[in-house]
């Protein structure tokens, strides 16, 4: 009995195992049919398009010299060939300037409808496209378009939109771009920053606004400051250095100080020294650095307590602070020295040699 159960039991474990593998080979089937099949539309696709641009190039070119007009070519676009129209154009456009620049724009007006309503139609890659291309060739009739992309799902076609309206140069347009700011949380801060500069100085009342606003995101307001140091904004150092010690954010700190090192006077430091004793290495470090950027003769003895910190981040960037400071022979007497920092005094002087 017991004999019979065990090739029961074993004809059943064959049978599932032949019933798996019978699946599995059927999967691999469909799954080769089908890339076989895509690989075929593919193939007729591309095939259709090349037909289509072999029959637009001649008219184009004949509207590039004037030989034809606009009609001429646009009668050979169907309907559901706008927006690849607009692609091909846009290759004439980007290898071309001035006048001619100017026709390939006019020929491609009348279907940037179409390319609008692929924003908000298309997959991400066609809608982040789509921005692109609007941004580049119709942005005055559009920019509603791509401001309102801002708020895409998708954070690529966000950021598409965001670069597209940091380049246009406006602050109503840097504007949008920093109350949506904070859906970029995954895209570096530096990249960020560098950004919002190609704005240029119409950006810095922006920048400023949204630093001092306590309401903001503190990533946000961070990349604020990094941006207006990299734009050298002069008038930030005041209202900047008013808040500086309300703020608990180790990254936000961080940021005023080196905007502040860039940017601020000598009597902004009354506000800098306090930092020095912060319980955060980072802040402490960065109050160290301004107080040189910013100090002289009256700071070098802070400077030098700051060489004995826990941190070797925080003292390196306190034997920095020292030889900006004017307190290069104070450095070389701690190099000559059996000293726990006489590397280090050695490695910054290197660096102001090398400077």
């Amino acid at each position: 009995m017991t004999y019979l159960k065990e090739l029961i039991l074993k004809d059943q474990v064959f049978l599932v195992l032949a019933i798996t593998i019978a699946v599995s080979l059927v999967l691999v089937v469909l799954f080769a049919i089908y890339t076989i099949f895509l690989r075929l539309r593919n193939i007729r696709k591309a095939r259709y398009w090349r037909r289509l641009e072999l029959l637009w190039e001649p008219a184009v070119l004949n509207i590039l010299t004037g030989e034809s007009t606009y009609g001429a070519v646009r009668e050979l676009v169907g309907h559901h060939e706008s927006v690849f129209f607009i692609d091909y154009c846009q290759r004439f456009a980007q290898r071309l300037s001035g006048e001619e620049a100017d026709i390939i724009r006019r020929l491609i007006e009348p279907y940037l409808p179409a390319l609008a309503q692929r924003v908000q139609k298309g997959d991400p890659p066609q809608r982040a496209r789509a921005v692109r291309t609007l941004s580049m060739l119709g942005f005055e009739q559009y920019h509603e378009v791509i401001e309102a992309a801002l708020d895409d799902p998708s954070p690529l076609v966000a950021m598409i939109a965001a670069r597209a309206l940091s380049q246009r140069g406006s602050p109503e347009c840097i504007a949008a771009v920093m109350e949506r700011l904070h859906r970029f949380g995954n895209w570096s801060q530096s990249y960020l920053a560098s950004m919002l500069t190609t704005v240029g100085p119409k950006a810095t009342p922006v920048l400023r606004y949204t630093l001092l606003d306590p309401q903001k995101d503190a990533r946000v307001r961070t990349v604020a400051a990094d941006a207006l140091r990299a734009l050298n904004d002069l008038e930030a150092g005041d209202p900047v250095t008013a808040v500086l010690t309300e703020e608990t954010d180790r990254d936000l700190t961080a940021a005023i100080l080196r905007l502040l090192g860039k940017v601020g006077r000598p009597e902004h430091l009354q506000n800098v020294r306090p930092l020095v004793k912060s319980d955060d290495f980072v802040v402490r470090a960065q109050a160290l650095r301004v107080l040189g950027e910013l100090g002289g003769a009256s700071e070098l003895e802070i400077l030098k307590r700051g060489l004995e910190d826990e941190s070797p981040w925080t003292t390196i960037q306190a034997a920095r602070g020292l030889r900006e400071a004017g307190g290069e022979n104070l450095l070389r007497e701690l190099a000559a020295r059996d000293h726990p920092r006489s590397e280090l005094a050695r490695q910054v002087l290197a660096e102001g040699s090398v400077a």
